[in-house]
């Protein structure tokens, strides 16, 4: 078995095994993945000089695929944010109990690991024990679950900024002050929902949209919410707000104020991502009509030299 970077002539395979592992959610977030097809070709083209190009201008990402002989039987997607996240991972049937999607991952921490990497996170539904299973099975520990909501725009009820809290568009400052000072389980949860605040201009030639909204009280910055639109899914997607002293106002103001931008931007549909610290705010994304699609697990594998 080999395992490489994908290439122009892995694409149709690679596609369709990604199809079959995740029709139904696929279907959930209204995906196209016919739109990213034609962009990730567009990409390898001239043995991969515009993928490469891309990764000199800051924006890094890679999707392994496993091949045996002549045929793709799986496929690993990779991001280099900050930090890299590992998703959608597809092995095909026959291919099955062999060992692929462990190769791949272990790949995959081989190669940012090479390269500096710390860590890298990923997600898996809740209810995919096989999935919850394979992580465990190659050093990837939870450190939190997260719920994901979908809202039809325009919502039920607009939440209202409340008095006291001031919103305005985040910055890159706003971020780097809010990046935590070690990698612990603890600071993850903080390091994850700033990781689609981390917005690589070049993202935009790829059709993916970052943004941030930060909230202050009496001048003082204490919470940021990232936001993703792109030409890929169905919607936008809104982040897991950062509210760093507890107060509920904040929370009901990044709400709010991400509700705003989303709707301004002619989106039809929201996923809010609900972190279980704050699942005791999900009355106020019902209350916009919001209802849950799903429930994640969230794991962190450490690239240290032991594995």
């Amino acid at each position: 078995m080999e395992i490489r970077g994908i290439r122009r002539e892995d694409v149709p395979r690679a596609m369709e095994l990604l199809r079959e592992a995740f029709a139904g959610e696929l279907s959930t977030w209204g995906a196209n993945l016919a739109r990213a097809e034609r962009v990730l070709r567009f990409l390898l083209a001239l043995d991969r000089l515009l993928l490469r190009a891309l990764g000199l201008l800051g924006l890094r990402f890679e999707v392994w695929v496993a091949r045996q002989g002549d045929e793709v039987i799986g496929v690993l997607g990779q991001f280099d944010g900050r930090p890299p996240v590992l998703s959608g991972i597809a092995v095909a049937r026959e291919a099955r109990g062999r060992g692929v999607a462990k190769s791949l991952m272990r790949h995959a921490f081989a190669d940012l690991r090479g390269r500096g990497a710390p860590l890298v996170l990923g997600s898996v539904r809740a209810d995919n024990a096989a999935a919850l299973e394979l992580c465990a099975s190659v050093g990837m520990e939870s450190y939190g679950r997260v719920r994901i909501y979908s809202v039809p725009l325009p919502p039920r009820a607009l939440p209202v900024v409340p008095k006291g809290v001031a919103v305005r568009v985040g910055t890159r400052g706003d971020v780097a002050r809010l990046v935590p000072p070690d990698l612990g389980k603890g600071s993850l949860r903080r390091l994850s929902r700033l990781n689609a605040a981390f917005a690589p201009w070049p993202l935009r030639l790829v059709g993916i949209r970052r943004s941030a909204i930060a909230a202050e009280v009496d001048g003082e910055l204490v919470g940021l919410v990232a936001l993703q639109t792109g030409r890929y899914w169905g919607g936008a997607t809104v982040q897991a707000p950062i509210v760093l002293d507890g107060d509920p106002r904040v929370f009901l103001a990044l709400l709010g104020a991400a509700t705003a931008e989303v709707m301004r931007r002619r989106e039809g549909r929201a996923y809010f991502v609900l972190p279980d610290d704050l699942w005791r705010y999900s009355w106020a994304i019902t209350r916009m009509g919001g209802e849950p699609i799903g429930e994640w697990v969230q794991l962190v594998r450490y690239l240290d030299e032991r594995g």
